[in-house]
Protein backbone atom coordinates (compact mmCIF):
# COMPACT_ATOMS: atom_id res chain seq x y z
CA UNK A 1 0.00 0.00 0.00
CA UNK A 2 1.40 3.72 -1.52
CA UNK A 3 1.89 5.33 1.89
CA UNK A 4 0.39 9.02 2.16
CA UNK A 5 2.77 11.98 1.40
CA UNK A 6 1.78 14.57 3.27
CA UNK A 7 2.34 18.28 0.88
CA UNK A 8 2.28 20.46 3.76
CA UNK A 9 2.40 20.49 7.97
CA UNK A 10 -0.14 22.80 9.50
CA UNK A 11 0.61 23.95 13.28
CA UNK A 12 -1.48 25.26 15.50
CA UNK A 13 -3.50 28.71 15.09
CA UNK A 14 -2.70 28.26 10.73
CA UNK A 15 -5.48 29.18 8.27
CA UNK A 16 -6.81 26.52 6.09
CA UNK A 17 -9.55 24.88 3.85
CA UNK A 18 -11.18 21.80 4.53
CA UNK A 19 -12.70 19.76 1.85
CA UNK A 20 -16.19 18.10 1.94
CA UNK A 21 -15.74 14.23 0.97
CA UNK A 22 -18.88 13.10 3.09
CA UNK A 23 -22.41 12.46 1.08
CA UNK A 24 -24.09 15.67 0.26
CA UNK A 25 -20.65 17.85 0.24
CA UNK A 26 -18.78 16.64 -1.75
CA UNK A 27 -17.45 19.49 -3.84
CA UNK A 28 -16.92 21.47 -0.98
CA UNK A 29 -14.48 23.65 1.04
CA UNK A 30 -15.11 25.12 4.03
CA UNK A 31 -12.63 27.73 6.18
CA UNK A 32 -10.97 26.98 9.68
CA UNK A 33 -7.91 26.52 11.22
CA UNK A 34 -5.47 24.21 13.22
CA UNK A 35 -6.96 23.63 16.73
CA UNK A 36 -3.73 21.32 16.97
CA UNK A 37 -1.50 18.76 14.83
CA UNK A 38 -2.27 14.81 15.69
CA UNK A 39 0.37 13.88 12.44
CA UNK A 40 -2.03 11.97 10.12
CA UNK A 41 -5.11 14.04 10.77
CA UNK A 42 -5.95 17.95 12.72
CA UNK A 43 -8.10 18.97 14.48
CA UNK A 44 -9.59 22.13 13.39
CA UNK A 45 -11.89 24.88 14.31
CA UNK A 46 -14.57 26.36 11.32
CA UNK A 47 -14.85 30.22 11.25
CA UNK A 48 -18.08 30.12 9.36
CA UNK A 49 -20.06 26.57 10.51
CA UNK A 50 -21.68 26.72 13.71
CA UNK A 51 -23.32 24.29 16.39
CA UNK A 52 -27.03 23.80 17.14
CA UNK A 53 -26.67 27.00 19.47
CA UNK A 54 -25.79 28.79 16.30
CA UNK A 55 -23.15 30.78 18.03
CA UNK A 56 -20.41 28.13 19.37
CA UNK A 57 -18.01 27.48 16.09
CA UNK A 58 -17.63 23.47 14.88
CA UNK A 59 -14.59 21.49 15.95
CA UNK A 60 -14.19 18.61 13.95
CA UNK A 61 -11.18 16.47 14.02
CA UNK A 62 -10.31 16.02 9.77
CA UNK A 63 -8.01 13.68 7.39
CA UNK A 64 -4.32 15.39 6.58
CA UNK A 65 -5.20 14.90 2.90
CA UNK A 66 -8.14 16.73 3.25
CA UNK A 67 -6.83 20.11 4.46
CA UNK A 68 -5.13 22.47 2.17
CA UNK A 69 -3.91 26.07 2.73
CA UNK A 70 -6.43 28.68 2.32
CA UNK A 71 -7.42 29.70 -1.33
CA UNK A 72 -4.64 32.71 -2.73
CA UNK A 73 -7.76 34.70 -3.96
CA UNK A 74 -10.35 35.22 -1.00
CA UNK A 75 -11.72 33.61 2.05
CA UNK A 76 -15.83 35.00 2.06
CA UNK A 77 -17.73 37.29 -0.34
CA UNK A 78 -17.13 40.93 -0.57
CA UNK A 79 -20.62 41.64 1.28
CA UNK A 80 -24.04 39.57 1.43
CA UNK A 81 -25.42 42.84 -1.07
CA UNK A 82 -22.72 43.71 -2.78
CA UNK A 83 -23.07 43.31 -6.77
CA UNK A 84 -21.62 46.30 -7.50
CA UNK A 85 -18.66 44.69 -8.59
CA UNK A 86 -17.47 44.29 -12.25
CA UNK A 87 -13.92 43.21 -11.99
CA UNK A 88 -14.70 39.89 -11.93
CA UNK A 89 -15.18 38.25 -15.18
CA UNK A 90 -15.91 34.03 -15.32
CA UNK A 91 -15.76 32.95 -18.90
CA UNK A 92 -18.33 30.31 -19.85
CA UNK A 93 -17.41 26.75 -19.21
CA UNK A 94 -15.14 27.85 -16.36
CA UNK A 95 -14.40 26.36 -13.13
CA UNK A 96 -15.49 28.45 -10.00
CA UNK A 97 -15.87 27.96 -6.45
CA UNK A 98 -19.33 29.74 -5.65
CA UNK A 99 -19.96 30.93 -2.09
CA UNK A 100 -23.61 29.16 -0.33
CA UNK A 101 -24.25 27.33 2.62
CA UNK A 102 -20.81 28.88 4.78
CA UNK A 103 -18.76 27.29 2.36
CA UNK A 104 -17.38 27.62 -1.34
CA UNK A 105 -19.14 25.01 -3.88
CA UNK A 106 -17.17 23.23 -7.32
CA UNK A 107 -19.51 24.51 -10.28
CA UNK A 108 -18.89 25.53 -13.67
CA UNK A 109 -20.39 29.26 -15.06
CA UNK A 110 -23.15 28.28 -17.83
CA UNK A 111 -23.81 31.87 -18.59
CA UNK A 112 -23.43 35.32 -17.15
CA UNK A 113 -25.94 38.79 -17.49
CA UNK A 114 -25.80 42.00 -15.06
CA UNK A 115 -23.33 41.33 -12.54
CA UNK A 116 -24.65 37.38 -12.25
CA UNK A 117 -23.87 33.71 -13.38
CA UNK A 118 -25.03 31.05 -13.27
CA UNK A 119 -23.43 27.84 -11.74
CA UNK A 120 -23.94 24.19 -12.26
CA UNK A 121 -23.15 21.68 -9.32
CA UNK A 122 -21.87 18.36 -10.90
CA UNK A 123 -22.45 16.72 -7.27
CA UNK A 124 -25.90 17.69 -7.05
CA UNK A 125 -26.98 18.96 -10.35
CA UNK A 126 -28.44 22.21 -9.23
CA UNK A 127 -28.33 25.06 -11.45
CA UNK A 128 -27.98 28.12 -9.74
CA UNK A 129 -27.55 32.07 -10.13
CA UNK A 130 -24.87 33.86 -8.15
CA UNK A 131 -23.55 37.67 -8.10
CA UNK A 132 -19.90 37.74 -9.35
CA UNK A 133 -18.93 39.08 -5.67
CA UNK A 134 -19.94 35.28 -4.16
CA UNK A 135 -17.52 33.61 -6.86
CA UNK A 136 -14.17 33.15 -7.44
CA UNK A 137 -11.64 30.66 -9.72
CA UNK A 138 -11.33 27.36 -8.48
CA UNK A 139 -7.88 26.08 -7.81
CA UNK A 140 -6.61 22.56 -6.86
CA UNK A 141 -3.63 22.04 -4.22
CA UNK A 142 -1.70 19.56 -5.51
CA UNK A 143 2.32 18.70 -4.77
CA UNK A 144 2.53 21.50 -2.83
CA UNK A 145 1.18 24.10 -5.89
CA UNK A 146 -2.14 25.77 -7.27
CA UNK A 147 -3.32 25.09 -10.50
CA UNK A 148 -6.67 26.14 -11.99
CA UNK A 149 -9.30 24.28 -12.72
CA UNK A 150 -10.19 22.55 -15.91
CA UNK A 151 -12.42 24.59 -18.39
CA UNK A 152 -15.80 22.63 -18.87
CA UNK A 153 -16.92 24.71 -21.67
CA UNK A 154 -17.24 21.23 -23.49
CA UNK A 155 -19.09 19.58 -21.35
CA UNK A 156 -22.02 22.16 -20.96
CA UNK A 157 -22.25 22.87 -24.97
CA UNK A 158 -22.54 19.42 -25.77
CA UNK A 159 -24.96 19.02 -23.12
CA UNK A 160 -29.25 19.80 -23.47
CA UNK A 161 -29.75 20.85 -19.76
CA UNK A 162 -28.03 23.89 -20.35
CA UNK A 163 -29.99 25.67 -22.95
CA UNK A 164 -30.34 29.58 -23.63
CA UNK A 165 -33.85 29.73 -22.36
CA UNK A 166 -33.04 27.98 -19.21
CA UNK A 167 -30.29 29.87 -18.51
CA UNK A 168 -31.95 33.10 -19.18
CA UNK A 169 -34.85 31.88 -17.22
CA UNK A 170 -32.57 31.41 -14.28
CA UNK A 171 -30.49 34.81 -14.08
CA UNK A 172 -33.82 37.07 -14.86
CA UNK A 173 -35.55 35.29 -11.87
CA UNK A 174 -32.00 35.58 -9.62
CA UNK A 175 -31.88 39.35 -10.88
CA UNK A 176 -36.02 40.25 -9.99
CA UNK A 177 -35.39 38.50 -6.94
CA UNK A 178 -32.38 40.44 -6.21
CA UNK A 179 -34.38 43.98 -7.12
CA UNK A 180 -37.37 42.87 -4.58
CA UNK A 181 -35.06 42.71 -2.12
CA UNK A 182 -33.64 46.01 -2.89
CA UNK A 183 -36.45 47.65 -2.67
CA UNK A 184 -37.49 45.89 0.55
CA UNK A 185 -34.71 46.93 2.34
CA UNK A 186 -34.99 50.58 0.72
CA UNK A 187 -38.53 50.37 2.38
CA UNK A 188 -37.23 49.46 6.03
CA UNK A 189 -34.84 52.18 5.88
CA UNK A 190 -37.05 54.51 5.07
CA UNK A 191 -39.42 53.34 7.49
CA UNK A 192 -37.16 53.54 10.32
CA UNK A 193 -35.90 57.24 9.06
CA UNK A 194 -39.20 58.59 9.74
CA UNK A 195 -40.03 56.51 12.56
CA UNK A 196 -36.58 58.47 14.20
CA UNK A 197 -37.73 61.82 13.08
CA UNK A 198 -41.47 61.17 14.64
CA UNK A 199 -39.60 60.24 17.68
CA UNK A 200 -36.91 62.32 18.39
CA UNK A 201 -40.03 65.58 17.28
CA UNK A 202 -42.18 63.92 20.40
CA UNK A 203 -38.76 64.19 22.36
CA UNK A 204 -38.29 67.50 21.42
CA UNK A 205 -41.95 68.88 22.08
CA UNK A 206 -41.71 67.30 25.43
CA UNK A 207 -38.63 69.32 26.02
CA UNK A 208 -40.60 72.56 25.16
CA UNK A 209 -43.09 71.97 27.37
CA UNK A 210 -41.36 70.86 30.30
Amino acid sequence: MKAFRMERFFERDNEIEVTGKEKGFLGSYYAARVIANMGDNYVVEYKELLEDDERTHCKETVMAHDVRPPHPNQTLPSGPRDYSSAKKKFGFGEQVDAYDNDGWWVGIVTGKKGGFCTVFFETTWDHIAYPVTHLRPHLEWRNGRWFPGKNRGRFVAENSYFSHELVECILDEKIEQEKVKKSEVQRDHEHHRMQSGWELKIVQSRTVWA
